[in-house]
């Protein structure tokens, strides 16, 4: 191995982890602390236990694990190993394991102690991958409670690690440079709708003018397929002088080791990747890189449950480790597809910011913690998400009403799976022992095999099923080993796919909306579309567990789903199912429906009219008509509308203000939740829409503030103001801006500072008036208005009204209503 910049701190690091509990390492990439580092603690025992490194990404933990094997001339599996989940190459004499996903989460809660293990490695820290932002909350808490003596070593390769110095102040931090040689920048303007076509003329270019091996960033494995086809077509003519190379996940490990390793003698190579090269991975002999400067990127959205994917600009951070992967090995070239002048956000959001907490939060409460903040995240996740995963964990039964993790929630964590998977999987079991469904299990792992995967193919996934891929097969295996089944050898009742991904997905269930267009409603509200060529277009009933959230589309998009039948709903899953009386005022046309319908969810599934409806049934429909046509179908007088403008302006001012006063808010969403406690009383029978007039509305809204509250209201907040006249004007409020006085400009005569309310903090705006009530001037700074635009007001006031006081010095005079002739 080559010297590498790590080996000038390397004295500094043994010693660091010898006497302090936690070490933060930044190294750049290139430095070698995610291969020489852990090569030299293997080869020189720098420690008596285990070393367990987390890799973020599978493919990088697999080839580091083989390239320090290679070192040590040792297979993989010796005293180098790694572990991920369907793959385990480890054995008694490994003394480094590199491990992904959840399998260093699954060491702690099978083993809090960690026995034999002295060191954790956190590799590529800055990526802030979820299970990294786990995994250190639960070492901490080990380090803190049962293990002292356990080192935990976090290597970083971003600069900015303020988050880890403020949650970890007495760690010791090690900075070691990184092998970069100069590298040259050219930047390319493009759009998105010609992305792909500007990226290839680039990759030309760079082939063009330089001389080295290219590596190309795109954002996913679409784009890669595309760039790749598009190169082959280009560079047929010299297919033994260009090796062009994809790289991503799901590729074979040979397929990958084409990539990485160097090319024939008298080759160049053009490597196309994700953002999964830009850390971690040695990809031989690069020194070309041309970025597109985007990146794919999942974010959950909680109102809805789903993953909203986005394509997206990527950060400085990480444009600054793309183009370093150019000057690794000499003087490097590195061509972006973007203007010099855009500009990148610094850091990436984390994923604890924008992913589905279902899994971490199980995890945790499994740990015995309830409350999230008792564990030392680097980044406190958000409470509505948190919220968000412990009301889907309590649906299926993994955890109770008290947030403690239940037998089925421990069973479902032993799975290793997705809590929703590990949940159709233990009930699978149940439905096959209850109903005698032979291959119901065997059925549920393929199914949760498949969605594991992600693997493209047919968005039908009765279809996918029934020619599943090894990896699929494979992984099918391992999840009926875990439990504790066995194949049938028969074929599988693929009929009950539909019923399987509902026990995991009831949210998802939808109805279509239009049997011709591919449109879907989802049991949870949300919008659904297919793909114009899916096969499952004019299905009454799916079940979709795939879809995601587009840019593009007002509806998520479904890629994976399968039919379901109300049939097999009402035989097998009837608590999905719930009937309730509907009665509603249709305001708009003033009739009354009354129906008792079955729904799923937002489904409405089918509906038989009522009849023999009573008085209070009734009343009870025009509330439910007001929620639905809004506040305005109300019979609002001037008086009315100008208090509920008074209290809403109130209520956003003394709640910026932080005033110490318990005052509800009276925004439209909540007076319409809220209106059977607010309204409800003063209905006084009102069972039809034209009753509405007698509703007393200013009675129903004052009653919502206790009688000390609405004192302080209008002593704050009041209706009239006392001008220097003596006059008592009203005030006109507004719901957000300030407050407008509308007032004869003589009648403030004298005076100087503006005419104010709520002790003084807010300033009303003037809306000065000439003797006929005409508007002449709208202010907010009287004492200004006096010295500048009143003179130009002045001169024009006295040619149009000469009977009226206008004096030189509006400060000195009397404040007047009246004319000249009739003042004293």
């Amino acid at each position: 191995m080559p010297s590498l910049p790590i080996e000038s701190v390397i004295k500094q690091l043994q010693s660091s982890l010898s006497r302090a509990p936690q070490v933060i390492l930044q190294a750049p990439p290139g430095a070698g602390k995610s291969t020489f580092l852990p090569f030299l603690m293997v080869k020189e025992q720098w420690f008596c236990g285990r070393i367990i490194m987390l890799e973020p990404r599978r493919l990088a933990a697999k080839n580091i694990a083989y390239y320090l094997s290679s070192l040590l001339q040792e297979p993989v599996g010796g005293r180098v190993g790694y572990r991920m989940r369907g793959e385990n190459k480890t054995s008694k004499d490994t003394r480094l394991e590199i491990v992904t996903e959840g399998v260093l989460t699954r060491m702690l809660q099978h083993d809090p102690e960690l026995s034999g293990v002295d060191l954790l490695i956190f590799d590529e820290f800055h990526e802030r991958n979820l299970q990294a932002d786990l995994g250190l909350a639960l070492a901490l808490d080990v380090q803190g409670a049962l293990r002292e003596d356990l080192k935990l070593l976090i290597m970083s390769a971003t600069l900015d690690n303020s988050c880890l110095h403020k949650q970890l102040p007495g760690a010791v931090c090690v900075s070691s440079a990184g092998r970069s040689f100069p590298i040259d920048y050219f930047y390319q303007s493009s759009s998105k709708q010609t992305l792909i076509p500007d990226l290839v003329k680039l990759i030309k270019r760079a082939y063009q003018e330089q001389t080295g091996n290219i590596l190309v960033f795109v954002s996913g494995i679409k784009e890669i397929k595309q760039c790749e086809s598009l190169l082959r077509g280009y560079f047929s003519q010299l297919p033994d002088k260009v090796l062009i190379a994809p790289l991503y996940g799901a590729l074979t490990l040979d397929e990958q080791q084409k990539a990485i390793t160097n090319c024939p003698s008298g080759m160049r190579k053009i490597v196309i990747a994700t953002n999964i090269a830009e850390t971690s991975l040695t990809i031989e002999g690069i020194s070309v890189v041309v970025d597109s400067g985007f990146e794919r990127c999942m974010s959950y959205q909680v109102q809805s449950g789903i993953g909203k994917l986005h394509t997206q600009r990527i950060s400085t951070a990480n444009a600054v480790q793309r183009a370093g992967r150019a000057g690794r090995l000499s003087h490097g070239t590195c061509y972006r597809l973007w203007s010099e002048e855009t500009r990148l956000n610094k850091q990436a959001s984390p994923e604890i910011n924008r992913s589905d907490l279902t899994s971490l939060v199980l995890e945790v409460l499994n740990w015995g913690v309830a409350d999230l903040n008792e564990l030392s995240f680097i980044t406190q996740p958000a409470k509505v998400n948190v919220d968000a995963a412990k009301s889907l964990l309590k649906s299926i039964g993994a955890v109770d009403a008290k947030d403690r993790c239940t037998g089925h929630g421990q069973a479902i964590i032993k799975l290793g799976v997705n809590p929703r998977l590990g949940h159709l999987l233990l009930q699978a079991v149940s439905l096959q022992k209850e109903h005698h469904i032979s291959g119901l299990v065997e059925l549920a792992c393929l199914l949760a095999a498949l969605l594991e995967s992600n693997e493209k193919g047919s968005d039908d996934i009765e279809q996918s099923v029934l020619k599943p891929s090894s990896a699929v097969k494979l992984q099918q295996s391992i999840l009926l080993k875990k439990l504790a089944q066995k194949r049938t050898g028969q074929a599988l009742p693929s009929a009950y796919c539909g019923l399987l991904l509902a026990l995991a997905y009831p949210d998802r269930i939808a109805k279509a909306r239009d049997l011709n267009n591919g449109v879907y409603l989802l049991s949870n509200g949300i919008g659904a579309s297919l793909f114009h060529e899916s096969n499952l277009t004019g299905q009454a009933m799916l079940v979709a567990a795939d879809l995601a959230l587009s840019d593009r589309t007002v509806n998520s998009l479904i890629y994976k789903a399968c039919p379901i039948s109300l049939e097999i709903i009402q035989t097998y899953l009837p608590d999905y199912l719930s009937e309730q009386d509907y009665i509603c005022w249709q305001l708009s046309t003033k009739k009354l429906i009354a129906e008792k319908r079955l729904n799923l969810g937002s489904l409405l599934i089918s509906k038989r009219p009522l009849t023999n409806i009573s008085n209070e049934q009734k009343s009870a429909a025009v509330l439910s008509g007001i929620r639905q046509a809004g506040l305005a179908v109300l019979s609002w007088s001037d008086e009315d509308k100008q208090l509920l403008s008074r209290l809403r302006f109130a209520s956003a001012q003394l709640r910026f203000f932080n005033y110490k006063i318990d005052f509800p808010d009276f925004s439209e969403q909540i007076l319409l939740e809220n209106c059977e406690q607010w309204l409800g009383p003063y209905l006084n029978g009102v069972t039809k829409p034209d009753q509405l007039k007698r509703v007393d509305l200013k009675g129903a809204l004052l009653a919502r503030l206790p009688w000390p509250v609405q004192q302080t209201f209008n002593e704050l907040f009041p209706v009239v103001i006392k001008v220097p006249t003596g006059s008592n004007i009203k005030i006109s409020y507004r719901d957000t801006e300030p407050p407008v006085l509308s007032v004869r400009m003589q009648e403030l005569f004298g005076q100087q500072e503006t005419p104010c309310i709520f002790d003084g903090r807010i300033q009303l705006q003037l809306a000065l008036l000439s003797p006929a009530m005409r508007p002449l001037q709208l202010t907010q700074d009287l004492a200004a208005f006096w010295k500048g635009a009143y003179t130009e007001v002045k001169k024009e006031m006295r040619g149009r009204y000469p009977k009226h006081y206008w004096p030189d010095n509006p400060l000195e005079a009397a404040a007047t209503k009246r004319t000249k002739k009739h003042m004293k």
